[in-house]
């Protein structure tokens, strides 16, 4: 029998800081005590005694939004009908956007069959199967968007006043600086410093960026992130260690902050919990000149700036179609369009480091083209060869005469167990039979049961199946007339082109999940 799978969501965002006016208070929206509290809930409970318990934990994330990486883990195992129950601390843990959790409890979870509880809310979705939680939970929800809406305005205009009266207010403090001891002003690094002066001499001295970039991964001197996180700084979680090349150089040298001038909002977030910023005109940013002491001279910075050749330093592909299209099979990165007579692919971080496959890389663009062409055209002979409509016709004709099998040996077998009982009771049968005859139509009941679940789960995945083909079938219709390849073609048919140094050449199309499905 499978087990009953609890869920515990645990979940502690910055938001929570404003909270932190007293070590109790603090304390009260931990993750230990939240563990600790949902913990206490559950053991208390008598049917949770023999569930399986599972912790999913959110530290650092916004509730404002679903994009956290343990709640969208959980949510998965809940379309997978992995998860029985889920318990939280309150809803706010959940999540704070009304709409999206009221959308769960009274839609998604129900349909799911999924069992939702929050402890201090005094909310578990049993009490109302069939019905919504009602206008209490909907209001909770609403308060606490308001709550996180009104908490971000006021956070805003308070860093913006700080910000103007000349404080340092940024997450990542940019490389070549340190905060100083208070945390509010901007000190110089005196190691990262060395680095930063030599950057903006040679290129005022003509060095092109890409030269410069090689020089410095030769003498193995470290990029912003390799530096930082080797002074034990938390960064993104998501980046990895790197190296310089001309964009790195570019942006540092661009960078009005290494004259001692600050620039703040030059990209914003429009909205609460969205993580995606947009960059505004130069007009709205706030610019404060002098604000710390520069690193360069302003006479430098303008002569290395002056220096960067404003037309273009390559002849490169720009098109929407295929910009991010061919990666390089070794470092991962884009590989860049050189525009010749026979035009041609070569890695970006080439020769940007000794003895690296990068630097072997190079490939033809007409023998991407042609590649894609060829294996496009044997795909479509494999769809004209193959009736996977007829498969599927048939394939689903046989499950659903095996389901109605089935389910007649369901209505079946019960009528004979009460049968058999009566004929027990008027003594027609012995007890030892009556037992081992009873087992038995339990055994096909159950062994019906088990295997009706195995056709209906088959049925509906050759129904997705179906659909995959249909899908498919339906591009190469769009696509079946066209003799020559096309830039359109390319923008609806590949998801990404891999190329490794040998010449290898790996496409990914955007079909290819469907395409999986029904092999």
């Amino acid at each position: 029998m499978k087990k009953y799978v609890l869920a515990e969501y645990i979940r502690l965002s910055m938001e929570d800081l404003d909270l932190y006016d007293s070590d109790e208070k603090a304390e009260s929206v931990s993750i230990s005590n939240q563990r600790s509290f949902i913990r206490t809930f559950v053991d208390q409970k008598e049917e949770f005694k023999r569930a399986e318990v599972r912790e999913f934990v959110d530290d650092g994330y916004s509730g404002t939004n679903f994009d956290r990486p343990a709640i969208k883990e959980l949510l998965g195992l809940c379309r997978q009908g992995e998860i029985d129950c889920i318990i939280v601390k309150d809803l706010s843990r959940f999540g704070r956007n009304y709409l999206e959790v009221g959308d769960y409890l009274e839609q998604i979870f129900p349909f799911l069959g999924v069992r939702f509880i929050s402890i201090n809310d005094g909310f578990d979705s049993k009490d109302f199967s069939g019905q919504t939680g009602g206008i209490d939970i909907a209001f909770k929800n609403f308060i606490y968007e308001m709550y996180s809406r009104d908490l971000s305005d006021k956070v805003k205009s308070g860093v913006t006043t700080c910000m103007k009266r000349g404080e340092y207010y940024a997450g990542c403090i940019v490389y070549g600086y340190q905060k100083s001891s208070d945390g509010k002003r901007m000190e110089i690094d005196r190691e990262a410093a060395v680095t930063i002066r030599r950057i903006f001499q040679e290129m005022a001295e003509g060095k092109s960026a890409k030269v410069l970039a090689t020089e410095l991964n030769a003498e193995g001197v470290p990029t912003r992130l390799t530096y930082k996180q080797a002074k034990g700084e938390q960064l993104n979680r998501h980046y990895k260690a790197d190296i310089w090349n001309r964009n790195k150089i570019h942006s540092i040298v661009h960078n009005r902050v290494y004259q001692g001038d600050m620039v703040y909002r030059k990209a914003i977030r429009t909205k609460v919990g969205c993580n995606r910023k947009v960059r505004q005109p130069e007009e709205s940013w706030i610019i404060i000149p002098d604000h710390h002491e520069g690193i360069v001279s302003q006479e430098l910075f303008k002569r290395a700036n002056d220096s960067i050749r404003k037309g273009k330093t390559a002849d490169y592909d720009r098109s929407a179609v295929r910009r991010g299209i061919v990666f390089c099979g070794c470092c991962g990165n884009r590989l860049e369009l050189r525009k010749t007579k026979h035009p041609y692919y070569l890695c970006k971080r080439r020769n940007l480091l000794n003895d690296v496959k990068c630097n072997d890389l190079y490939v033809e663009k007409g023998l991407i083209e042609q590649s894609i062409w060829s294996i496009w055209q044997e795909h479509c002979r494999l769809f004209e060869t193959i009736s996977f409509s007829q498969f599927f016709e048939k394939r689903q004709g046989e499950l659903k005469r095996r389901e109605d099998t089935l389910k007649q040996q369901l209505v079946r077998l019960p009528a004979e167990k009460i049968n058999l009982y009566e004929r027990f009771r008027s003594g027609a049968v012995r007890q030892d039979v009556f037992l081992k005859e009873k087992a038995l139509l339990n055994q096909q009941e159950e062994v019906a049961r088990t295997e009706l679940e195995g056709v209906l789960e088959e049925m509906d995945a050759q129904e997705k199946k179906r659909k995959s083909y249909r899908s498919i079938v339906d591009l190469m219709e769009r696509h079946k007339q066209d003799e020559t390849f096309t830039e359109e073609f390319m923008r609806e048919m590949v998801d990404k082109v891999i190329v490794y140094e040998d010449r290898r050449i790996e496409i990914v199309w955007k079909y290819g999940e469907e395409f999986e499905k029904i092999r």
